[in-house]
């Protein structure tokens, strides 16, 4: 165990793990605020049907995401000819988390715009304020409730397992993450090591999502 703490390894994995969460989280962020603000401000997303829809891929099962892109990029698939270049790489987990968080954040961001009263915006543009300008005051008015959507994603990226393991195959030192070793480990019984792998997960999970927490009640205040 005291070999396993020091090694090189695990500084490896929980680098990749962090890089590949935050990348994810980071894209769909710069995407899915600015959608889940034009969705709240078009009528046509508040329907039935929409609604059911973006509460569904906001569940999507990780591991259909996970075999659904590795179809994709498999030598057969539509994208098979990059296949060699994407599948079973780092930038295929960050597409599989891209697609798992990008509904939470754009979901989350809608659900808090649609709070804020439809008189705001109106009011703005009858003072002559640009779209942008229109924008960012929404964002500044939805800001927690946006940092809520976000820690949601982080948390349903950095704890991933399913859809990463699938497209990035869990080779060792190259696409293993803290998930997927904890797996592995598991699997082969060494439970001591798992949970040490477990540990670190929570401890940077409760890390980074406590700075968020932290930045979402210093709004607040």
């Amino acid at each position: 165990m005291l070999d396993l703490i020091v090694s090189s390894s695990i500084i490896e994995i929980t680098f990749l793990s962090l890089l590949v969460s935050l990348t994810a989280v980071g894209l769909s962020t710069i995407i899915g605020v600015p959608l889940g603000i034009r969705m709240a401000r078009s009528t046509r997303y508040d329907g039935f049907w929409a609604t059911s829809l973006l509460n569904t891929l906001m569940s999507l099962p990780p591991v259909f995401v996970g075999l659904v892109i590795y179809l994709i990029l498999f030598k057969q698939g539509p994208l098979g000819w990059v296949s060699v270049d994407l599948l079973f790489t780092p930038l295929a987990m960050v597409v599989a988390q891209f697609i798992l968080t990008l509904p939470i954040v754009s979901g989350i961001t809608k659900s808090t715009v649609n709070d804020i009263s439809d008189e705001i915006p109106l009011l703005l543009k009858s003072l002559g304020a640009t779209e942008r300008q229109i924008q960012m005051n929404i964002w500044s008015e939805a800001r927690q409730g946006v940092l809520i959507g976000i820690i949601s994603a982080f948390g349903r990226a950095f704890s991933e397992v399913g859809a990463v393991l699938i497209v990035g195959g869990n080779l060792k030192g190259y696409t293993r993450v803290l998930t997927t070793a904890i797996v592995t480990e598991t699997s082969k019984g060494s439970y001591e090591v798992a949970i040490f792998y477990g540990v670190i997960l929570l401890i940077i999970s409760y890390t980074i999502i406590s700075a968020l927490t932290s930045l979402q009640l210093k709004k607040k205040g």
